[in-house]
């Protein structure tokens, strides 16, 4: 893969990887308040299938969404110029979804045809997953196609400067980093023998928001040095993130929460710290 074709490939997953976070998210939060899946998932049968809605588990599947996004881009990259030509590209994208993803599926899934056959889930339950995998995936076929268009629009650009794509690198960025907490914290727990509760923290939403802080804080400041990128050091990039990624939970604890041991915050910190110094190396090739 030459140089543009990989800069193509990039700003194609950032875009997957963006709309797949943002939809999963949104449309889990409605459909797990609309169908109560906290109840549904303590019902006889389906509660020894799926974890409690407050699982620490649970609490970590939107974080994994961009390495699903990644996976997602990887698998349509061969095909996206065939999608992009269709005049109905959308509904290619959310029938391969629809076939190979949800009804099809070579495992015995929820609301597939194999898991109907195969699994004792009763049938209401495969037919109440529909609506959300449905919809999500029809909400990401729909943005990601228009979206990728617009490229080819220049009378209509999505921006009027390349300030869009500098704002997609950055959260892309930012969203593995977000990621980078989640394996930072539960590291450090293990090597520092620090007992949390881990479900207190996956249903506390001010645990939840210092991560959502913390991620808003990266984008902007990757955003900003990435203008003057060639001008610094890759070490210099690594210790100001770590500085940024130990001080912004420690602030946000102090003023919201009880603040964790200083060691504890430098642990958790280095490796956001990392992620992003490795991403904005890769993204930006100026360093």
């Amino acid at each position: 893969m030459g140089k543009s074709n990989l800069s193509e490939f990039l700003g194609f997953a950032g875009k997957v990887v963006l709309v797949q976070t943002i939809t999963y998210f949104i449309f889990g939060l409605i459909m797990s308040n609309l169908f109560n899946y906290e109840r549904l998932f303590q019902q006889e049968i389906i509660r020894d299938f799926m974890r409690p809605i407050d699982s620490p588990y649970v609490f970590f599947g939107p974080l994994i969404q961009p390495i699903r996004g990644l996976l997602f881009a990887i698998g349509l990259w061969p095909i996206r110029n065939t999608i992009l030509e269709s005049k109905r590209g959308w509904l290619i994208l959310w029938g391969i979804f629809v076939v190979f993803g949800i009804l099809g599926t070579p495992a015995a899934a929820p609301s597939s045809l194999e898991g109907v056959i195969y699994s004792k889930l009763p049938f209401w339950y495969h037919l109440i997953g529909l609506p959300e995998i449905v919809l999500q995936t029809l909400a990401f076929s729909l943005i990601l196609i228009w979206w990728e268009k617009r490229r080819y629009q220049p009378n209509q650009p999505l921006w009027k400067s390349t300030f869009g794509s500098d704002v997609l690198k950055a959260v892309m960025i930012a969203s593995f980093a977000y990621m980078g907490y989640a394996i930072g914290s539960i590291l450090s727990a293990v090597i520092a023998q620090v007992n949390i509760d881990m479900e207190t923290a996956a249903s506390d939403w001010k645990t939840q928001m210092m991560f959502v802080v913390a991620f808003i804080v990266n984008i902007f400041l990757i955003l900003l040095l990435s203008k003057n990128i060639h001008k610094v050091a890759l070490w210099q990039v690594f210790l100001f993130f770590w500085f940024v990624d130990t001080i912004t939970p420690l602030v946000y604890q102090l003023i919201f929460m009880s603040p964790m041991p200083l060691p504890l915050a430098i642990l958790i910190g280095f490796f956001p710290a990392m992620v992003i110094t490795i991403s904005m190396w890769i993204g930006y090739k100026k360093l």
